[in-house]
Order: C-alpha cells, then structure tokens, then sequence
C-alpha cells in the first residue's frame, strides 16, 4: 500500500528524486545541479554583464559641439585700426578717442550641401565635422593679408544635426537638441517628458552607428558610469519590458509573480510567492532552474553539458532551508527574469495524501456498516 504513494498526483518531484535523477543524468546532459554557496555566489557576481560605457568609446564631453549638415551659422568678424576691410560699426577704446576696431555680422546661412559656408573675400570655408573654435581659426586664416588683424566669433544658430531621437515608453516622444555643455543619456530622456513606467521594469536601448546596447534603466541610476554622454544621431529607444519568476511546488502561492523592485534575492521571492507550506514542504529541496553559459557553468564546476559552445546548459541551484546560514546565502543570491522556484513536497505529505485517499475510499463503507446496524 504504501508502495503506492509513488504513483499519486504530484506537483513536482520530491527531493530524493531530484538527485537520483542528478545522478543517473550525469553523463547524459539533462541538468546540473549546483549547490547554493558563497563560491557560487561570487563566481555569480563575476559574471559578465551588458554594459554601454564599456560598448561605445568615451565621447568629447564638455565643450564645443560638431557642425553637421543642416546646421545654421552666424559669423561676426572684428578688425583692428582704421584701414579696414569690413565696414561696418566702430569700437572705441576705453577712453573713447579712436575707433579701435570694427565689426561686421554675416547673415546667418545653412551649411551647404558641400559641408561649407560662406565668408566674404574668404570664399568657402569647410565647417562640417569641425567646433566653432575650428572653424573661427579657418576664417581667420583665410582673411589674413586681407583684412586688418582679423578676428572672427562663430556660433551655432540652428541646432539640426546635434540631435537625439528618443522613442518609446516617454512622455513626449522627440528630436531632442543636444547643448554645448554635454548632454548624459538621462539628461535627453528627461528632456522627453521622463518615462512612464517604473524605473524597474524599464530597459534603455542607445544605438550608435550600427551599434545598440541595452539595459536596465535601473542599472542607469545604480552606475552613474552608465549614464553616459550622447552625439548627435544617436537613437534611444525606451522600453516597458517588467520582470517575472515562477513558483511551484509547495510555496504558498504559486504563481508567475512580477519583481516589483530593481533587485530580488532568492529569500525574498519565496516568501512573496507566500513562503514554503510546512505541512507539504521539504525545506531541504529549494530549487532554482536557470539557463547558464558554458563560461558561467564551468566556473560553478560543470563540465561536459552542452554539445555546441554556443548552447545553454540547463542548471538547477539547490538550497537547504534546514541549515540556518543557507538564509544568507539565499539573502545574497540574485534572482533573473524568467527563473523558475520550485519548493519539493516532503515525502511523508505522498503518505498523508495517500491515507486521505484511503480514508475517502472507506467512508462510505464505515457509513453504510452504521446505517445497518442502526436499522438492526
């Protein structure tokens, strides 16, 4: 009879059989199972992770941007001394005797679809690709010998190529202008209204030339090293993309649970998924099921699992609730989009379920005998 407690339903396999499949799959490649423990913990940490300082060199940050096409110019050119080339309104100098210098303005023209401007008596100056401060030492070249101790101020007056696109889960959607100071990744996304959703589940894609990285807004506000400065051109594509685990077996609520926090520990999903259920769990099978690497699995000292080196090697963590230190351990283990928990049924709730069967199966019997023996 008790033989027959193996064959009752079951939400999952029981915490012997979890290593007696282990043990029989070693060499077959089903799973690895990997203890929780502070080496594993740390080989975790080390993992490497996505990251878009590391993916786009550093860019100039505070200082002059590049003009690009469609950009609009001004252009003011001061002289020194009577003979000038410009005419145009006079300087005095300090004691306001003599004219000192002169100074004119050149309209304000859009650069050219050859990436140049035009200054009087210079020609064409070449300005795409280069800082006002360039382009002012260009046209102050080009007038020597012809205009009296030339100087020349350039600005931008129409911002059409320093900008950023920024799409997605913002308030206002734009074409967000880029300033002469530097503007970060955050810096543009606030001038876009900010996001809608919460930082948690919201994930920033920046895409460069032909390059895009994503992550985590989270791990934006966590490492101001992310937080990195844009170019102009640059896209930034702002996603609701929220977090969830699984839990099953003997938990409490088992169910698909959102994160609703930028970090959960292990310890903290099964207790949101209501905690292990003493009278059915067996606190020593705490399962995590997780795909891993080759790198990461043979840190955690898997071998021989995976057949392609591109493929993914099925890896289940084990913890033991009976052993008091494992709620730290468990305290310190990060959980990751998409992992299951499954919490094992203590062996001896397939027995209590099995005399609950048994027990429904002979109370209409035991009822029938007392109905017959009250009629005799």
């Amino acid at each position: 009879m008790l033989a027959g407690c193996s064959s009752l339903p079951s939400d999952g396999p029981q915490y012997g059989a979890v290593q007696r499949q282990y043990d029989r799959d070693e060499q077959a490649h089903a799973f690895a199972l990997v203890d929780i423990s502070a080496h594993t913990i740390e080989q975790l940490r080390l993992r490497p992770h996505t990251s878009i300082a590391a993916s786009f060199p550093p860019e100039a940050t505070a200082g002059d941007l590049l003009v690009g096409p469609g950009d609009s110019i001004r252009v003011s050119i001061w002289e020194a001394g009577t003979e000038t080339l410009f005419s145009g309104s006079q300087t005095r100098s300090e004691s306001g005797a003599l004219p000192s210098a002169r100074s004119v303005d050149i309209p304000e023209q859009r650069v050219g679809a050859d990436g140049a401007i035009t200054v009087p008596f210079a020609g064409r100056i070449p300005v795409v690709g280069k800082t006002p401060s360039q382009i002012q030492e260009l046209i102050e070249k080009a007038l020597s010998g012809k205009a009296s101790r030339p100087q020349a101020l350039v600005s931008v007056a129409g911002n059409r190529a320093n900008m950023v696109t920024v799409i997605g889960e913002v308030i206002t959607g734009a074409r967000v202008p880029l300033s002469g100071s530097g503007d970060r990744l955050l810096d543009v996304i606030a001038a876009a209204g900010g996001v809608r959703s919460a930082a948690y589940e919201t994930s920033i894609s920046l895409t460069r030339d032909a390059a895009t990285v994503s992550l985590p807004m989270s791990e934006v506000l966590r490492n101001p090293r992310e937080n990195v400065y844009v170019r102009g051109g640059d896209s930034i594509v702002v996603t609701r993309s929220p977090k969830t685990y699984s839990a099953l077996g003997a938990t409490g609520r088992p169910s698909q649970i959102p994160f609703e926090s930028s970090g959960v520990s292990l310890i903290e999903a099964v207790a949101k998924a209501g905690g292990i259920v003493d009278s059915r769990a067996d606190p020593r099978g705490v399962y995590l099921f997780r795909l891993e690497s080759q790198d990461m699995a043979l840190k955690l000292g898997v071998v021989g699992r995976a057949a392609e080196p591109s493929d993914m090697i099925p890896v289940i963590y084990r913890l033991d609730l009976t052993q008091a230190g494992s709620y730290f351990l468990g305290q310190a283990f990060e959980m990751r989009d998409r992992d299951i928990i499954y919490v094992a049924s203590a062996p001896t709730h397939s027995v209590m379920k099995f005399l609950q069967l048994l027990g429904a199966a002979a109370q209409p019997i035991i009822q029938g005998v007392i109905i017959d023996r009250s009629l005799k």
